[in-house]
């Protein structure tokens, strides 16, 4: 009787030990402090806030509220990017930053030194010169395949002989892209006229002007026109003349055809990156910064049907966006 009281004895202390244990455990779980994330966002358009959301979800999806994230917009404001830039730098609950466009890396970059950099929507960070062989800077490109979309407009708008190039020259990508769209299409003779924009209120008078000579329009990935893209799209479907843009979403704002970056697959592709940083211990300079490409055509059916355009056979993919099925 006395040896099972005594086995009795043991067994209750022993269920008390493991509740008391496991309690400690979770008391310790809850209250470790989330890995915290600060995300500088350049400016308010489609394309970047899919890349913001990308990013956002894949982060929650595969942490379970282990690493949290704190949003910043610089609402298209250089000031205001650096002024949110020295927040994150001075931050010490920040433990790594996600910049989204090259104006929110170039603000970051110039302060912060340390702490893990994460990049999406930055066309050609090597040209910024603020990569070395210890960078602190890792994530995705979204630099465009330019010749393959030049030679797409060529299969699919064979008439067009000039084609405007709307840019703002004060955003180092677009440039750089202009640059490269301006060569590709004398390769395939047609003259590039190059139409530089500053602020929005140029675009009505600018946009009006380059519609008045050119059989067509083309946009980089730019930051101030993709914020513009309704206006614009809107001023190509009054002249009748194709808009072509470099990011998919521009699609849905009217535009004739993209081929480019899905910015929410970018997101997701340097949520990925950052999780191996923050969560698996990586340097970001043993990570290269990857492109993320396509090789889908999206057409808006609605604009298609509109410039009464016929498609040949092409090696890409075409995808129709019916937007009024979409009740857009």
């Amino acid at each position: 009787m006395k040896k099972k009281n005594l086995l009795l004895s043991l067994l209750i202390i022993g269920i008390i030990i493991s509740a008391i244990t496991i309690n400690k455990t979770r008391q310790k779980i809850n209250s470790t402090p989330s890995i915290k994330i600060g995300i500088l966002q350049t400016a308010s358009h489609p394309a970047l806030d899919a890349a913001c959301q990308g990013f956002i979800n894949t982060i929650t999806q595969n942490t379970n509220g282990a690493i949290t994230c704190v949003v910043y917009n610089a609402q298209g404001s250089i000031i205001n990017a650096h002024t949110i830039a020295e927040r994150l730098h001075a931050d010490n609950s920040i433990k790594g930053i996600y910049a989204i466009a090259t104006p929110a890396l170039q603000a970051i970059a110039s302060v912060e030194k340390e702490k893990p950099i994460f990049i999406a929507a930055v066309s050609n960070p090597y040209q910024l010169d603020i990569i070395n062989k210890k960078t602190n800077i890792c994530g995705t490109t979204d630099m465009i395949d330019i010749p393959g979309t030049i030679k797409r407009i060529k299969d699919i708008l064979p008439h067009v002989t000039t084609i405007a190039l709307i840019y703002n020259p004060a955003e180092n990508n677009s440039v750089a892209q202009i640059a490269i769209m301006k060569k590709e299409l004398l390769l395939h003779s047609i003259k590039p006229l190059p139409i530089g924009i500053t602020t929005e209120m140029e675009i009505p008078h600018a946009i009006t002007s380059a519609l008045s000579k050119a059989d067509a329009l083309l946009t980089p990935t730019d930051n101030l026109i993709a914020s513009a893209m309704p206006i614009i799209s809107h001023l190509s479907r009054s002249a009748q003349k194709p808009l072509i843009a470099c990011h998919n979403d521009a699609v849905k704002q009217g535009a004739f055809m993209a081929r480019g970056v899905d910015y929410y697959e970018s997101g997701k592709e340097t949520a990925q990156i950052a999780l191996t940083v923050l969560r698996d211990g990586k340097k970001p300079y043993k990570l290269p910064i990857t492109p993320t490409q396509s090789d889908t055509i999206i057409i808006n059916k609605q604009v298609f049907d509109e410039l009464g355009i016929t498609i040949g056979e092409i090696s890409d993919t075409i995808m129709y966006i019916n937007l009024s099925e979409q009740g857009i």
